[in-house]
């Protein structure tokens, strides 16, 4: 009898590393494979003079230390590993914090091994911890998964300081909460390998399919039922894991409902007694179902645990291949593990979406993603080695500068950055500098640890150490030098010097106004300007929704611009952007350093092009204003309040009734009223239920406000992790209205477009063929009305056959009436396009000039840009989908399905979180007619084309008649 495999391959990794360096070094090894027994063995190999081994929990503790004490494998009567005399180790488990060096002193002297928790050593002070990592040669440190605590990751480094050997050893080089591990990676031992070897077993998972929560648990629990009966072996033990103690009680209800295999709860909530008489029956096999919150801890050690039921999907790649290890060893009287799990609504982290889905083989995805995990991080090491030398105490792989910069123009054919001491003369006693280069990425990071006096005293001896970073990026092909500075203080004009010769220049106003460019509907939240007076100049700043009012013609030709910042849109999609005069760049975004670097490049491109004119750009400026009155145009449409859109709709629900409650997934929010008089009234509707609510402008003293309030005795009831009276919500969050004329209205503050769109041309205007079709009824209903709008378009749209879903979405909560969806390839797909077919009912039976029939048709296809509002929306657009069919197939009610099925359109949706995701509205208005179509019709198809365009850069589609 020996060591396996894995654990000779790690013993002698550990050897190998340890003869040229002393920094932290990781192991990974799948749970099972023999981790604990890989310790002893260095232990005992390296003649360690005095190891301590960190565990997470207490039961681990108790488990190791005992391991520890008996040497496990090496000393087993059937080992040839040691020789018979040599003695067991004396080991200390350490349970309670010790106050003082001597009670460190008293045990440690005692022990060759130290063994105890990561809480308590974290605990303990700063005096103790460093007398422990004296007295101790070696670290090792279990499940280094586990997040690191300030305190406890303050006690690595002081054995780090201490230059002790520090070994982790781990199933995945992540954290729980998804950072990597400090230390190399000297040895992985891959899940694949092990699956292979026969240290697991195969994994069969078993999904349930149901969008309502309650119905889940219970057909979870059903299939738990069915697989213990199925146990051929009849030792199997099922856990059902829940995210809360109430949860667990909730589930473990529903498990005694069905009478059999005596269920009971473990969690940490319990009384001692009461888990300890838990755990008795399920020893004795008293009790084959355990209900526990998220996971049986480590040293719950338990070879019977082969049925996985995930009430919860809600935990970190670490934890899941964790898992997977506790459940498949291999044991010859034990079958194969199995996994149940809901796959219906999957919102997990995105490298466990893949394991829900449908049908997913663990057998390959987990080795894949584990494999995946690894071999990123191990890539992320290799990027990082780019940096001639590393921080032990500063990763620059977590290092995340704001996106803030100055540029200067280089005329020097390479840069210098071996000379940045030259920006940092003269260091006083106990100021640090430390520079880390990537040559070969253009990229120099410095990082200053400087003296600085306090504001409220000028005495030398009250200063305080600061930290500063500094980031210099080379861009060669641009002749361009960025600077960031975290203290955002001066332009680094010396730093610049040194890097790339005394001819740098830096790019100011006016040029750095550039970076404004391609910004679309650029919206000034922040404007400074400097106005002169004679002599003197007077510097004058504003910020809030209206600050644009200021840029006026008149104010731009008495004024300088000293400081600009805004949101609008570019590249499809939201984006922040500020400038002042000086030079400085910025947006409200925290980058890696690969990150920060191409968004300088993106940057600097805009400032070196000289047909951009930066006065021109001011020029398409939004401009907001607070207003006391309705505005004069037409209201086409409404978004709900963009805190809503940051969501996934299963999060919100709105209640009609106290018994009446819907998922925002089928309640629309549409204008009543299309006028440009009167008030505004905006409807809040599902298929039963509509509550009416007014926008009121009111005066709070000399201050213009607003407030909604309910047109009539409806009310309704918002429920997003508390509960909100509907109008008061909307008060707190306004909703956005849009015109026909472009602007559009938050609350009291109104943004209209600087210049008006121009007309939708004629010519793009598709005329569909409306023979035998009721142009006046619009939907097909659920009895598919053949000479209904809906139905017409829907056989054009089968007949142009480019779509794998066609679906038909019509009704209260739509993304569109119709919905169809394609991929750009069936084998390896990049890109998932989304056509939202929006159609109107025609006001008359001929096709005509009314511009009522434009109204409601262009403010739904205004809304569909929500989908894209973040990539959770994007995914959602699918959910949306799915649970709609699913609401209307459990009543017994006709599918949503023209073509394709819930299972490709599941699919679909995992897809989209690894895809690309695109969208084509098409606007259906069979009233509309392309020979006679009026301007006041193509106007307001103008305005919707621009502002779709401009956001997401969505092309429009009409079909007329």
């Amino acid at each position: 009898m020996g060591l396996r495999r894995p654990q000779v391959g790690a013993l002698h990794a550990i050897h190998a590393y340890w003869s040229t360096k002393s920094d932290v070094a990781t192991v990974v090894m799948p749970t099972g494979t023999g981790k604990t027994e890989t310790m002893l063995a260095t232990m005992v190999s390296a003649m360690c003079t005095r190891v301590m081994v960190i565990v997470p929990t207490d039961a681990l503790r108790t488990q190791v230390g005992l391991k520890f004490f008996s040497l496990g494998i090496l000393k087993d009567p059937c080992s040839v590993l040691l020789a018979a005399n040599v003695l067991r180790p004396v080991v200390g488990t350490l349970e309670k914090r010790p106050t003082a060096v001597e009670e460190v002193n008293e045990l440690f002297s005692q022990c060759n091994v130290i063994v105890t928790t990561s809480a308590l050593a974290g605990k303990c002070s700063q005096e103790v911890q460093t007398r422990m990592a004296e007295l101790c040669s070696h670290l090792f440190i279990d499940e280094a998964h586990h997040a690191a605590a300030p305190t406890w990751h303050a006690f690595k480094s002081i054995s780090k300081a201490l230059k002790r050997h520090i070994l982790q050893f781990t199933a995945t080089p992540f954290r729980e909460d998804g950072a990597p591990l400090d230390g190399e990676i000297v040895y992985v031992y891959p899940l694949r390998q092990a699956q292979r070897e026969g240290y697991f077993r195969p994994i069969r998972f078993s999904s349930v399919y149901s969008f309502n929560d309650a119905r889940a648990d219970r057909d979870i629990a059903a299939k738990v039922i069915e697989e213990l009966h199925a146990d051929a072996t009849g030792l199997h033990v099922a856990m059902a894991r829940v995210s809360t103690q109430v949860r667990a009680a909730q589930v473990l209800a529903i498990y005694q409902a069905f009478g059999q295999f005596n269920p009971v709860m473990l969690h940490s909530g319990m009384t001692k007694s009461d888990a300890q008489a838990a755990r008795s029956q399920l020893d004795q096999r008293q009790s084959r179902i355990v209900v526990c919150v998220d996971m049986l801890g480590e040293g719950f050690d338990m070879p019977e645990l082969k049925i996985a039921a995930f009430h919860d999907l809600r935990k970190s790649l670490a934890v899941t291949l964790q898992l997977a290890g506790r459940f498949t060893r291999s044991r010859h009287d034990l079958g194969d593990p199995v996994f149940i799990a809901n796959i219906a609504d999957v919102n997990l982290r995105e490298e466990l979406r893949t394991l829900y889905t449908q049908d997913p083989d663990w057998n390959l995805l987990l080795p894949n993603m584990s494999e995946t995990a690894i071999g990123q991080e191990l890539e992320a090491q290799r990027f990082m080695s780019g940096f001639d030398k590393q921080l032990d105490d500063i990763p620059v792989s977590e290092i995340r500068p704001a996106a803030s910069m100055v540029a200067y123009r280089t005329h020097c054919v390479r840069w210098n950055p071996a000379e940045y001491s030259k920006a940092f003369p003269g260091l006083a006693e106990g100021e640090e500098i430390h520079p880390v280069l990537n040559e070969r990425e253009g990229t120099l990071i410095i990082i200053a640890a400087k003296k600085q006096g306090v504001a409220w005293i000028a005495v030398p001896a009250v200063e305080g150490l600061v930290w500063e970073l500094c980031i210099a990026v080379w861009d060669k092909e641009q002749s361009l030098l960025f600077v960031h500075g975290s203290t955002n203080t001066g332009n680094y004009a010396s730093f610049a010097r040194a890097l790339c010769g005394d001819d740098v220049e830096l790019i100011r106003a006016p040029a750095v106004f550039r970076a404004l460019a391609g910004i679309n509907r650029l919206m000034l939240m922040n404007v400074s300007l400097d106005e002169q007076f004679g002599r003197q100049v007077r510097y004058t700043a504003r910020m809030g929704p209206d600050v644009g009012a200021r840029l006026t013609d008149t104010t731009l030709g008495t004024t300088t611009k000293a400081v600009l910042a805004g949101f609008g849109f570019e590249r499809g999609g939201p984006a922040s952007i500020g400038v002042g005069k000086k030079g400085r760049v910025w947006a409200t975004l925290r980058l890696k350093v690969n990150e920060f670097a191409a968004w300088c490049k993106h940057v600097g491109a805009k400032l070196i092009d000289d047909a951009i004119d930066p006065e021109e750009i001011l020029r398409g400026t939004l401009i907001p204003r607070l207003v006391d009155a309705r505005p004069a145009s037409v209201p086409v449409g409404v978004d709900w309040p963009v805190e809503l859109l940051d969501l996934v709709e299963s999060a919100t629900k709105i209640s009609f009734v106290h018994t009446v409650q819907e998922h925002l997934t089928n309640v629309s929010i549409e204008v009543r009223d299309f006028d440009s008089t009167g008030p505004i009234v905006l409807r809040v509707f599902s298929e039963s239920r509509e509550v009416q609510v007014r926008l009121n402008f009111v005066m709070r003293g000399n201050a213009a406000d607003f407030e909604f309030v309910y047109e009539g005795a409806a009310t309704a009831t918002i429920h997003r992790g508390d509960d909100y009276d509907l109008c008061a919500y909307l008060t707190d969050h306004p909703p956005t209205i849009w015109f026909a004329d472009g602007s559009k209205l938050e609350g009291n503050t109104h943004v209209e477009l600087r210049a008006a769109a121009q007309l939708y041309s004629r010519d793009r205007l598709e005329v569909l063929d409306w023979t035998g079709i009721d142009i006046t009824r619009e939907s097909q209903r659920e009895e598919r009305r053949p000479d209904s709008v809906q139905y017409r378009t829907i056989a054009h749209i089968k007949a142009e056959n480019r779509h794998e879903i066609v679906f038909d979405d019509d009704g209260a909560g739509e993304a569109a009436d119709i919905v169809g969806i394609s991929l750009d390839s069936q084998t390896q797909p990049r890109l998932i396009t989304v056509d939202l077919y929006h159609c109107k009912y025609s006001g008359g039976d001929k096709p005509g000039a009314r511009i009522d029939d434009m109204y409601v048709v262009c403010g739904q296809a205004q809304r569909s840009v929500m989908w894209l509002h973040n990539k959770e929306r994007r995914t959602d657009l699918f959910a949306h989908l799915l649970k709609r069919d699913a609401d209307r197939v459990e009543g017994s009610r006709p599918t949503r399905f023209e073509i394709g099925s819930k299972d490709r359109l599941a699919q679909i949706r995992d897809l989209s979180r690894i895809c690309a995701v695109t969208l084509r509205v098409y606007i259906v208005q069979p009233g509309l007619s392309k020979s006679g179509a009026a301007d006041h019709q193509l106007a307001v198809l103008g305005v919707t084309d621009r502002f779709l365009s401009e956001t997401y850069q969505i092309p429009l589609k009409v079909y007329c008649g």
